[in-house]
């Protein structure tokens, strides 16, 4: 079996200015690990033993997720998106950093929007409109930087890896006034504790997802 340093290991640092080269070679990484069961298998089954990536391992509002690799120089990270919450899919948003995204199962209707009150800082729903739509499908791959505003509304079941850059921003945004109500967000780790958007996974949460995905042949 494949050992996570194998080839990810020589893949050069994503912390670079040329956007053209960063999404260039996410989109590489991706789409090449998504054809390497075993490597992806090996990454899984890891997490449990790396204290930060089970850490960085998340149940979020929007969906739950497994940290599979950090490059040594900080420069990338790698994560398997699962369990999408589609009732909270609705909420446009930005992130930190460029990304890309490779569809392993499932699907959805992604919408990239344009903003009208410029590139930085927060928005509303106000301040967006649709620039444009795409239906993702299993094996398609796309790309965004930090700057671009999305939503994507997942089917049931729909599985993803997800690479992101390096931090650019101090904060992603998102429509406040579009957010979920607390109701619908992940229940606290701890019982007597409320309700949080994002939380680490516990061990319990990450062993039901490395179950879900070996359900599912995604993994071995």
């Amino acid at each position: 079996m494949k050992t996570a340093d194998s080839w990810l290991t020589q893949e050069l640092c994503l912390d670079v200015s040329d956007l053209d080269y960063v999404q260039h070679v996410m989109r590489s990484i991706l789409d090449r690990l998504a054809t390497d069961r075993n490597l992806l298998t090996t990454l899984v089954d890891e997490v449990v033993n790396h204290p930060a990536r089970l850490a960085a391992s998340r149940v979020t509002l929007l969906l739950n997720r497994l940290s599979l690799w950090e490059a040594p120089d900080h420069s990338f990270e790698i994560r398997l998106n699962m369990n999408p919450r589609p009732e909270n899919q609705l909420v446009p948003h930005d992130h930190c950093y460029a990304f890309a995204t490779h569809i392993l199962t499932g699907g959805y209707v992604h919408v990239v929007r344009r903003r009208t009150n410029g590139w930085e800082g927060p928005f509303t729903g106000a301040d967006l409109q649709p620039a444009i739509v795409t239906v993702e499908r299993p094996g398609s791959t796309y790309a965004l930087d930090h700057s671009m505003v999305h939503q994507a509304v997942m089917a049931p079941d729909t599985i993803t890896l997800f690479i992101r850059g390096p931090r650019r921003k101090a904060a992603s945004h998102a429509a406040e006034e579009l957010m979920p109500p607390a109701q619908s967000w992940p229940e606290a780790a701890a019982p007597g504790n409320q309700p949080e958007q994002s939380r680490s996974a516990t061990v319990d949460e990450y062993l039901t997802m490395r179950r879900y995905l070996r359900d599912r042949r995604i993994i071995n």
